[in-house]
């Protein structure tokens, strides 16, 4: 089965009408702190060795969510569960957002990958800011090996945290009481139990309604310790703190357009107290009321239209200014502009059209902009609670909690037995126990921070005398042009001799010229340059594994792709392995031409590479625009419409583009192109989509009599630059391809 995922990008306003309540004015003097998140929506979560991570970057502001206009660097990476870096891109975020692609290699090691994403600006604040998501790499395996694997019967250790609401467990009042029960993997467990008191006699039962998560209300009496006690975990028990006299309880529950907040306190109180009560929403005050207490408990209603979408908190503070109970509150806008996504029918053929469209559910002459993304993919490739994360959970959810939450996209929607808004209020108990994010960033309001204007490559350097490496004072050094899309770049030495070229678009692996002089045209330099790009070497495994949420292999994700893999192997035989006895193989030296050695004949196309050639970025850029029908879409080549990659040969050796795009075109001696179904069958099956041959002048044994020799004050350096992207392939079924026998068991339809 397919499951449609759909992103959304709301833009959310903080901001709030007054509805003749008795409550304060909005602190307009404090500060609002410049604060930015990103995104990342993937197209799933499990793979294998050798699959594509497709995914699309959103970078928002922090406050109101909207797409942040202009240019600005996004740096993702792929890190394994030890906080090795096994992959990085450098991505140029236009208008907010950017599409980005890992290739996983075929030697990938199986095991646990977090996909993290930041900008520079983003590094002032720290860990907890970038954006993180788990994902699985695993390996096929057949029924036997699954079995292997599958989940034992023993429920191993728990441990049960107990949260009261608002933060204090009071004498003689009531408590209400959440609680967090996870097993040895932090993973939510079901539990029953109860709290006894010092004789063993029982108080109160409970258990868990949702991921682990549960709550209960008790009064705790003079003179009492309590204990909590779990059904069929004989060796836990939790010992409650001792009960304060003193305290304050601030309870919150909804009351359909309200929410409706009870003070609590020891019920042998009789002196009145005051209070203020002050909500605030990410840092900014948004409004508070005098609270005067003369019984032991005072209710009090809140239109929830005086509230943001998204958490807020309500903090309580005594006559002198200390904050004595806080509790954060999750308001949702059921009004909220919304679009729907309509399906042409639900059951649909093999390789049959799916029509969708989208119909906004906005008022007639009313309008949204919004930005959307949507990817189709099978149902068995996500973690076994379903997808874990989406774009609400982690805007209004994960980026403004600390610590891990478990599957928080579930937590959205409503269940049997449990409303959404149930769920978003055990977490705001849970999670949201003195654990609000924006608390952490009070301290930056006002704050200048650098690199919030951070986009473009910078590369920097120094000009030395070629003989003596004295610096080169008033030097001038220009950067380009070494391909056709890229312009002069001038800067002067500084009395170090250090140079600097900031804010530059170079693609990929980039190879560039660099020319530097002396202010009297002497040309006898040495260039030195360094290009730092900003990415994280050492990454903290320690964080990831307590604060991202790992998710569970569902065993049908093994079947699905062990299935896929042998439907692949029957059709495309030279993906399997078969041992054979020895074999003899008699054959005929090919002809030689021009010293180059091949197992063809004449090709379809042959290109001689030129000194005037030179001016080409790589290969590929070469390629395209001497090659008739030829189509190159990032690292995507296509000889034959409808066909896969050609097989690419270096010298007669099969090789891959990560390999070959690190070739400078000046080393190359001809490219050979074969699309005769006659040549290609030197290659079997391998051949099918075409042949690229190149054919390099060390091939030839020229031994680089050709290449270009050391130039005094010219470097030509290969530098690394922003990934271009490739386009998402999907074939188009004609009628008479709709029979195809070749098998088409992409996980990732769209």
């Amino acid at each position: 089965m397919l499951k449609m995922i759909l992103l959304i990008l709301p833009l959310l306003l903080v901001s709030g009408k007054e509805r003749n309540l008795p409550v304060n004015g909005t602190d307009t003097e404090r500060k609002e702190i410049l604060f930015e998140k990103v995104y990342l929506h993937i197209d799933r979560e499990l793979y294998s060795p050798g699959d594509d991570i497709w995914f699309r970057s959103y970078l928002v502001s922090g406050i109101g969510h909207r797409l942040i206009p202009g240019y600005k660097n996004i740096f993702v990476q792929l890190v394994a569960d030890d906080g090795t870096v096994a992959a990085q891109k450098l991505l140029l975020s236009n208008g907010g957002t950017v599409k980005g692609d890992f290739q996983l290699p075929a030697s990938l090691p199986e095991g646990k990958y977090t996909i993290r994403a930041y900008t520079r600006y983003l590094q002032n604040f720290g860990e907890e800011s970038y954006f993180h998501k788990k994902i699985r790499v695993v390996q096929p395996r057949n029924s036997l090996e699954i079995s292997e694997i599958a989940p034992g019967e023993n429920p191993g250790d728990i441990d049960v945290a107990f949260l009261p609401e608002g933060g204090n467990f009071i004498l003689n009042a009531i408590n209400h009481i959440a609680f967090k029960a996870v097993d040895e993997t932090g993973k939510g467990v079901s539990v029953k139990g109860k709290v006894v008191d010092e004789t063993g006699n029982e108080v109160v039962t409970f258990r868990t309604t949702y991921k682990g998560m549960g709550k209960f209300i008790m009064m705790p009496q003079e003179g009492k310790k309590y204990f909590a006690l779990i059904e069929n975990y004989p060796s836990f028990s939790y010992s409650f703190e001792p009960a304060r006299p003193d305290g304050i309880g601030l309870s919150s529950k909804a009351d359909g357009n309200y929410l409706l907040f009870t003070l609590t306190r020891n019920l042998k109180s009789v002196h009145p107290q005051e209070f203020l009560m002050v909500v605030s929403h990410k840092g900014t005050e948004l409004f508070s009321s005098q609270v005067k207490m003369t019984e032991f408990q005072q209710a009090m209603r809140l239109y929830k239209g005086l509230f943001p979408l998204g958490i807020s908190q309500i903090s309580l503070f005594d006559n002198t200014g200390q904050k004595v109970a806080e509790r954060l509150v999750f308001v949702r806008n059921a009004n909220d502009p919304k679009i729907k996504v309509v399906v042409s029918k639900l059951d649909f053929m093999t390789r049959e059209a799916v029509k969708v469209s989208f119909e906004s559910l906005l008022p007639e002459n009313d309008t949204i902009q919004s930005s959307v993304s949507v990817s189709v993919v099978n149902e068995d490739y996500f973690s076994a609670g379903g997808n874990n994360l989406t774009m609400e959970s982690y805007l209004l959810l994960d980026s403004e909690l600390k610590g891990s939450i478990e599957s928080p996209a579930s937590i959205f929607e409503d269940e049997a037995g449990i409303t959404a808004e149930e769920k978003l209020d055990l977490v705001m108990m849970v999670n949201g126990w003195r654990s609000y994010y924006w608390n952490e960033l009070e301290k930056y309001a006002g704050t200048e921070l650098p690199h919030w204007a951070d986009f473009g490559l910078t590369i920097e350097g120094k000009v030395s005398r070629l003989w003596g490496g004295k610096p080169v004072d008033d030097g001038q050094v220009v950067l380009g042009p070494f391909s056709r899309n890229f312009l002069f770049e001038k800067a002067v030495t500084d009395e170090n001799g250090r140079f600097s070229f900031d804010k530059l678009y170079l693609k990929d692996s980039a190879l560039i010229m660099i020319n530097a002089e002396t202010k009297n045209r002497s040309r006898r330099t040495e260039i030195d340059i360094e290009q730092s790009l900003g990415f994280d070497s050492v990454v903290s495994h320690e964080f990831m594994k307590t604060n991202v949420t790992d998710i569970a292999i569902p065993l049908k994700f093994y079947r699905e792709i062990y299935h896929r893999r042998m439907a692949e192997q029957e059709y495309f035989k030279e993906l399997g392995s078969i041992l054979l006895d020895e074999v003899n193989i008699e054959g005929k030296q090919g002809p030689r031409t021009e010293d180059h050695f091949r197992l063809y004949g004449e090709p379809d196309h042959s290109f001689t590479i030129t000194s005037d050639d030179w001016t080409y970025a790589n290969i590929l850029d070469y390629l395209q625009t001497k090659v008739p029908g030829l189509v190159i879409t990032g690292d995507e080549v296509r000889i034959r419409a409808g066909y896969g990659n050609p097989l690419l040969l270096l010298d007669g050796i099969e090789v891959t583009w990560d390999y070959i795009k690190y070739t400078p075109i000046g080393d190359v001696d001809k490219i050979e192109i074969l699309k005769n179904s006659a040549l290609m069958a030197v290659y079997g099956s391998r051949g099918g989509n075409g042949v690229i041959a190149i054919l390099t002048k060390m091939g030839r044994g020229d031994m680089y009599n050709d290449f270009e020799r050391f130039v005094p004050g010219r470097i030509t350096p290969r530098v690394q630059g922003f990934q271009q992207p490739r386009q998402f392939y999907a074939p188009r079924y004609t009628t008479a391809a709709i029979n195809d026998p070749k098998p088409d068991n992409r996980p990732t339809l769209y």
